[in-house]
């Protein structure tokens, strides 16, 4: 069942709300001046970084660890393994592979809210809260304490938390293989595991040969009931760019200051993973310059709002200078987001901007002198016409 909160806002308060938005407007506006600068050299020095590790590197095998390598960037392919495996303590389950996973899920109540506002003749506002309350399946507790209707409840505490176990054995060949090389495996769903070593926590049981359930009903849920399920990590081929260091490997800091170590799942050679981060960078980097137009907009919103504030004591009119005043602040953050990507574009590249002042000097050059050359001409046209010359003087007797 719903649970509807009505308030109602006053005039006053809206104004001084939009006051005190107008001045947070200008932290956002210089944050995102400086996001938008920072991206574009971000994006640059890791461009930069990314062409030298694509001529520096150096192709290695994993059969040995050659010191004529040490502290060089080198890439390689090879097969991750492990002797041991991986277990988890809480059910005893031990398969394998390089990485185990386990994922605890309760089934819990999960509040949502929905909040409409009418504008009131005098500049009030009400606003009404709807809160709706709908039973799901969440990795993790849900704080019920919040809730506006306290009459759903949620469990404080579970038995245990989802888990991820690394192997303390893998390696790739004569290679230690640390953390970031095994965050790049794939995983998949651990089906079927044998059961008959396993120790199941009190009130858990096996379902479906991959889940581990505690509830009366898997078909009926309840709140309260808890189900498990566990992602392993196979054995499997991987590919990197990284410094070697010793038995493993470091990220390489490049000519541009930039940290490099890449990992992928599979057999690619060092090329195509260059090409791949030289992809992933230019994508970060019209994500960031999205949200840096995002952050610029929201900060002329807040920058003019108190004019819809102000009008809205008739709300048609409130409306009316709403609207426009959307509009105004998405032009200028268009405006001033794209001036400041262009701006900083070229600051970060020094013979870009060199280039660019010089065109920008001989085109005021030649404007000047073309200026001056048709000053001169109009000058020349304008002047009054000379008189006539009379007649020779007689010669002399």
């Amino acid at each position: 069942m719903a649970v509807i909160r009505r308030e109602t806002i006053g005039y006053g308060s809206k104004l001084k709300n939009s006051l005190v938005g107008f001045l947070l407007s200008f932290v956002f506006l210089f944050g995102s001046l400086a996001l938008l600068a920072w991206n574009e050299n971000r994006t640059l020095k890791t461009a930069q970084g990314l062409e030298a590790a694509g001529k520096l590197v150096q192709n290695i095998t994993a059969d040995a660890v050659d010191p004529a390598f040490e502290g060089q960037l080198v890439h390689l392919s090879a097969e991750v393994e492990t002797v041991e495996g991986v277990a988890d303590s809480v059910f005893g389950l031990a398969v394998p592979g390089l990485v185990l996973r386990r994922k605890v899920e309760v089934y819990q109540w999960e509040e949502k809210q929905t909040t409409r506002e009418q504008e009131k003749l005098g500049g009030g506002t009400e606003r009404v809260t709807e809160y709706s309350y709908q039973k799901t399946w969440h990795e993790g507790l849900i704080d019920s304490d919040r809730f506006e209707d306290s009459s759903h409840r949620n469990p404080d505490s579970i038995p245990f938390e989802s888990e991820r176990v690394e192997a303390s054995d893998a390696y790739l060949g004569a290679f230690y293989a640390d953390s970031t090389i095994l965050g790049a495996l794939d995983e998949q769903a651990l089906n079927q595991p044998e059961l008959a070593n396993l120790s199941f926590p009190e009130g858990f049981r096996a379902i479906d040969g991959a889940t581990f359930y505690r509830g009366r009903n898997p078909e009926s849920p309840e709140i309260g009931d808890m189900r498990v399920r566990f992602y392993w990590t196979p054995p499997q081929m991987v590919s990197l760019i990284a410094q070697q260091q010793g038995e493993g490997f470091v990220d390489w800091t490049s000519p541009a200051d930039t940290s490099i170590y890449l990992a992928r799942a599979g057999q690619h050679d060092a090329a195509a993973m260059v090409a791949t981060a030289q992809s992933e960078n230019t994508l970060l980097g019209w994500l960031i310059r999205g949200g840096g137009f995002a952050l610029m907009w929201l900060a002329f919103g807040l920058m003019l709002a108190p004019l819809k504030t102000a009008a809205s004591v008739l709300p048609p009119l409130g409306r009316a200078i709403g609207a426009a005043t959307g509009i105004a602040s998405l032009l200028l953050a268009a405006t001033l987001s794209t001036l400041t990507i262009v701006l900083s574009w070229i600051l970060v590249r020094p013979l870009w901007a060199a280039g660019v002042a010089l065109l920008i000097a001989v085109g005021i050059g030649l404007w000047a002198r073309k200026g001056a050359r048709n000053a001169n001409a109009a000058g020349i046209s304008s002047a009054p016409p000379a008189a006539p010359m009379g007649p020779p003087p007689p010669p002399p007797r």
